[in-house]
Formats: C-alpha cells, structure tokens, sequence
C-alpha cells in the first residue's frame, strides 16, 4: 500500500540519492538529478510541442544511450505509454512497430531514422545523437532546452493505467505488443529488492543490505544487455533509481571493453545472457585485470550449461554465480538461482518467492501436475502484462481469467521447489537471448519469386545456445543459392534473424501424418 501508485512517483525515488551518478556512458556522466531534470524537460516537451496526451504511443529505438532512459521516463510521466522499439529491426519491422501501435512520435538515433527514410513521412520524429544537417531542427536538445526542469502539468495516471507496450517475438508470423500497466511494471524491481534483502536477512551478511547505502560505496552494474529487452529496462534501468546504483551503458558488446570498464568503474554487478557472462570469463582468464568489486555476474534469456558456471566460480571465485528466468508477458519475473543453490542445482533456473510470484506446471487440458512432472509452465503475479495490444485472440489463448499466464515453455517443479526448462511449445528459436518466431522467418524468406516452401528451425550452437537453419525448396528452374537469399533476408530482417546454416533443394520438404513440415 506504500508503493508509488505509477512510474511518475517511482522515479522521485531518485531523489532520495540526488547527487550521486546515476548514468555513465563513455565520458559523460549524468547524476540521478541530472536524469529527473533531463526526462522532465523532455515531457514538458512532448506535451507542449507534440500534444501527447495520456494514452498516446510514443515509440523510440536507439543504441543503449543515456537519452533512451530519458525517454522512457518523460513518457510515462505524462502518461503516455511507451513503445521502445526492437533497435536491430531494420526499416520493415521498424515500420510495423510504429503502425501496429498507432505511435504519435518516434524518438530515434541517426541509424534508426535512416532506416525510416522515405516511410512514414507524416509521423513526428525527434532525432538523437545526430549529425545529420537535416536533423538538426527535430534535435533532441534543441527541443527541450528552453522547457522547465519540473513538470509543469502533472496529470492523474493510475496503478492499472497502460505504461508500455514491449514486442516480443511469439509462435506467431509477427511479433505481439506486450501491453504492461505501471502496477506492473514496478512490482519488478520491487520483488528484486525484496528478494535480495531477504537473501541478506537469510544468510546473516551485513553487506547485502548495507553496500548501497553511502556513495562512497556505490553499487554499479554493467548494461551489456539492449534496454528494449525486460532485463535492460528493469533489472538493471529500473531498478538502479531505488537502491542508488550507478548504470554503466556500453556503446555495444564486447568482453574486453566490458572488463575494463568493471575495473574502471567499481562495478558490483553484471547481468546478460550466458554467451556474455562466458565471454567475460574467458577474457579474464587471458588479461586478467583487477574486478575484484564484482560481485555478481548474471546470466538469463536463455539456459547456460553448468560448465559455465563452474568455470566462472573456478576462475572468478570472488563472483556469485546466477540465472534468471522470466518473460516480456511477466516484466522480467519467474525465478531466480544463484550462489550456493545455483552451484549445487546449476540446471534450474531457481525458484520465485513465495505468495509473491506463483508458479505451476499443467498439461495439454490446463490440469495441475504433481512434482517432477513434465508440462507448460505457468506464471502468476501482479507483474503480469494485461494483454496483447490489439489481439484478443493471442490474449485469451495464453492468459486465464484468474492471471495465470501460459508461458509455451515446457518443464517441471522438483520436490525443493525448483523451476526446471527444458523444451518449448511454441514454434520458436532463442539465439543468445532474442527470440525468433519460426514462422516469421518462414514467411519473408517465401516472399523471394523462386521459393516454394521453408522450413525454420533452430540448430545447437555452443556460444549462443541455439543459431536459425533453414531447409529451402526452390522451383526447378532456379538457381538460387544461400547467398542470394541472405541478401534477399537482409533487406527485410535484423541480421540476428538471417539463418546461419541454408540447405537449398528441389525436392518437396518432408511432411509428417497431419500433412504439416516435419521440422
């Protein structure tokens, strides 16, 4: 009952640890005042000059810049919702987004607005970190540096009002907008700072409740991660304005910058898929530096084999080994594993907290199942999303009346009470943390004139856990080849979608009884 009633009121947290770096991204540096003046120029902005109102989408995509956490907040300060746009998609699925939320404004970097040139002419556009001569009069700080630091009209958003709407790539063609309300969104990082003080409480280490107390020690973690995935925005962006942690962003991934910057910044946590925190580990062992204030190194988005993680506690002893599990539809909650627990039970992705997230196991028919019984998992809690944005239909196949969300993973509960995935439903790919829908896959490479039909699927892959194959069936007269159709893909996708491995044949694809692909 004590909780801020939206995100308006959740970012005055901030204020609590006023002076102390918020955001550090190369050179600049950006105080958590800094931020609360930053996002509230940029709202009375969007107000004044763009008319948003409450209600309206307003989208962006960029790189991790600091503008992109300015943005967030401005927008769902007013009461906006907001839609931060996958920044791999390229001018397709850009174009999309922007559409399928009915967006008012998009607010995005150089490459981004290059990707929309020439499409959707109309629609405002606000650019960031350009240098484009062209951009100039749409700049980011050219726009809101004569607007007050403080909102000037402050409007009611409640608890259940819409916040975001996320896309995630499901078993469907297209992906779904994840609609989430601010109740929602800020039950995450509140369950995070509830099961990290219950931790501290449960093994008697001072230290847990106590290391982001006074600057002199700050807490900081390391964004390798993109924001405009759940464990961006709130495990790391979200939730550094309650407890105070310095934000490291990193102009893009790689192991040996992100090592420097552990050791120049004091960072105390890091939280990406396993490829990441197995990268580190490996750098580390070759050029070893001085990261003795890491203290956790996080993996999620995707399963990381224990020789992973015994390996990262041989090399990096002094690091709390840690999994995560969660989904877009529950912003970022399921389970959790580390330390001790993840050591001894390195292939569970944990277990959540009790009366606060639910989770159970059912079958094909919804029935419950016992204790180490294989099944889909379910999730429930108040972090749960309200529903897909304009698609009942995908709303009411996964979503009961109850809340209890079907997530298409399958997997069981074992008699401690720990979360074990190990297959999924849905006709999906995650490579390194992204989710790739089959199907969609499927249907661009079909748009190609020579091809018949296309099977998508995903093959193991040490260092992403899984990478997309394709087999292909072409018309007899083609002489189509898998470079051709890459370069035909690589105008309609984000290169994380282009298959790595192509198989090109003549032959019909094999089909099972039902008549469909035998994938």
């Amino acid at each position: 009952k004590d909780a801020p009633k939206n995100l308006r009121e959740y970012y005055q947290l901030g204020l609590l640890h006023g002076d102390w770096t918020h955001i550090v991204y190369q050179e600049e540096r950006f105080q958590f005042n800094d931020t609360l003046k930053i996002s509230s120029q940029l709202a009375n902005t969007l107000q004044s000059k763009f008319n948003i109102q409450k209600g309206d989408r307003v989208a962006f995509s960029m790189r991790n810049y600091p503008e992109w956490m300015f943005c967030y907040m401005a927008i769902t300060s007013i009461g906006g919702i907001v839609v931060p746009l996958n920044s791999w998609w390229k001018g397709d699925e850009i174009e999309y987004g922007l559409t399928n939320s009915e967006a008012k404004l998009f607010i995005g970097d150089e490459e981004r607005l290059d990707r929309l040139e020439g499409r959707l002419t109309d629609l405002p556009k606000i650019a960031v970190r350009s240098n484009k001569p062209h951009h100039q009069d749409i700049d980011f700080y050219n726009l809101i540096k004569d607007a007050a630091i403080e909102l000037e009209n402050p409007i009611d958003i409640k608890p259940e009002d819409d916040a975001s709407i996320m896309y995630t790539s499901g078993s469907t063609g297209y992906p779904k907008g994840v609609v989430a309300t601010h109740r929602g969104i800020i039950f995450a990082p509140y369950y995070w700072i509830t099961l990290t003080m219950m931790s501290g409480v449960a093994s008697e280490d001072e230290d847990e409740l106590t290391d982001e107390v006074s600057e002199s020690f700050q807490a900081a973690s390391l964004v390798g991660v993109p924001l405009f995935h759940v464990t961006g925005s709130h495990a790391l962006f979200l939730l550094s304005i309650p407890v105070g942690r310095k934000t490291v962003l990193m102009y893009k991934w790689d192991p040996e910058v992100a090592l420097d910057l552990v050791e120049k910044e004091k960072i105390s946590a890091f939280t990406g898929v396993p490829t990441m925190s197995s990268e580190m580990v490996e750098a580390q062992i070759k050029n070893p530096r001085d990261i003795s204030t890491l203290k956790d190194l996080y993996g999620g988005g995707a399963p990381r084999p224990p020789e992973q993680v015994k390996r990262q506690k041989e090399h990096m002893p002094q690091s709390n080994p840690g999994i995560g599990y969660g989904l877009t539809e529950t912003n970022a909650l399921g389970a959790n594993n580390a330390g001790d627990t993840y050591l001894a039970k390195p292939m569970s992705t944990g277990f959540p907290v009790p009366k606060i997230v639910d989770l159970k196991i059912v079958d094909d028919n919804g029935k419950d199942l016992d204790v180490n019984e294989n099944g889909e998992v379910c999730i429930k809690s108040a972090a749960t999303f309200r529903c897909y944005w304009k698609n009942p239909e995908a709303t009411a196949e996964c979503l009961d009346a109850d809340g209890w969300f079907k997530t298409g993973d399958i997997g069981y509960i074992d008699e401690d009470g720990f979360l074990f995935i190990n297959d999924r439903k849905k006709d999906m790919v995650i490579r390194g943390g992204e989710n790739i829908a089959c199907p969609e896959i499927e249907a661009a490479i079909a748009e190609h004139p020579d091809v018949l039909e296309a099977s998508v699927f995903g093959v193991p892959d040490d260092r992403l856990g899984e990478i997309l194959a394709t087999n292909v069936c072409i018309r007899d007269e083609s002489k189509l080849s898998d470079i051709d159709l890459n370069s035909f893909l690589a105008k309609k996708l984000a290169n994380f979608k282009i298959p790595t491995h192509v198989w090109i044949q003549k032959e019909k694809l094999p089909r099972i009884a039902s008549g469909k692909i035998a994938k």
